[in-house]
């Protein structure tokens, strides 16, 4: 059995597997412990030439009744050992030509990877440290710790973040030779740690969503992508800007080869 520290887990994908798995689910279960004690003594019998010895035995038990919950952690070791059983589950440490060609939707992969938080997800969590550390600072200073652009900048980044869906947290997890990305979009409620503790090598288990393949390639938090599937008419479309993308300073493209995954958990 793998003894594993669970730093994110899809909780609901979890319940959905095993009652797949077992055909129900629970969060609780009885256990009932029986002790059994012996109290044993000896009785003889005596006859002339003749003897007999025996013994004479008394049990008594008892049972202990307790509840146990059904952690996430037990659940994710079912589901695993299920489709290593089942031989469902394929293992990476780095992916190559061939291991790529293999890869289909909807493969269950465990793999050994790193994350990196997206440009955007990076820039709007440091503009909120930097806030936070001025709000600090500021009462041992007598001139203003952030200028007024400087303020109108961070306020900038802060409404930036409320733009991305609610929630949700683009993740890049790179092998060691940082070729074969997978894309993954984690949902913070999901997050056992702190996010500053998030970044660093990890198992993760996921489920392929889609393949970008090579020539291809997958741009991250696009902040107008729900403006380019509006429905308008083609006077309002000329005069809407031709490049919906999003600044240079914070575009941010995967290129093909790579994967997009679904998170089921994330731990070492």
């Amino acid at each position: 059995m793998s003894l594993r520290n669970i730093l994110y887990v899809d909780s609901n994908a979890l319940n959905n597997y095993v009652s797949q798995i077992d055909g129900y689910t629970y969060e609780e279960a009885t256990i009932v412990d029986t002790v059994t004690n012996d109290k044993s003594g000896k009785v003889g019998i005596g006859i002339p030439k003749f003897s007999a010895e025996g013994n004479l035995g008394k049990q008594n038990s008892e049972s202990l009744t307790k509840n146990a919950k059904i952690t996430d952690a037990s659940k994710l070791d079912k589901v695993i050992k299920f489709l290593n059983n089942e031989g469902e589950l394929k293992y990476y440490e780095c992916i190559d030509e061939t291991i790529w060609g293999e890869i289909c939707r909807d493969d269950f992969l465990e793999v050994l990877v790193t994350p990196r938080f997206s440009k955007i997800e990076e820039m709007t969590d440091a503009a909120k440290q930097l806030k936070k550390l001025a709000d600090i600072f500021q009462p041992f200073v007598d001139k203003p710790m952030i200028d007024s652009k400087a303020e109108e900048a961070l306020n900038g980044f802060e409404t930036l973040s409320k733009v991305k869906k609610e929630n949700s947290i683009t993740c890049v997890f790179n092998f060691e030779d940082k070729k074969y990305p997978l894309v993954a979009y984690l949902n913070e409620d999901f997050l056992k740690i702190s996010k500053e503790q998030f970044i660093s090598q990890s198992y993760m288990f996921c489920k392929v969503q889609k393949k970008i393949q090579r020539g291809e390639s997958i741009a991250l938090d696009e902040i107008f992508e729900n403006f380019k599937s509006l429905a308008i008419n083609r006077e309002q479309r000329r005069k809407m800007p031709k490049d919906l993308s999003n600044p240079k300073a914070i575009r941010d493209k995967i290129k093909g080869p790579a994967l997009v995954v679904i998170p089921i958990a994330i731990y070492q």
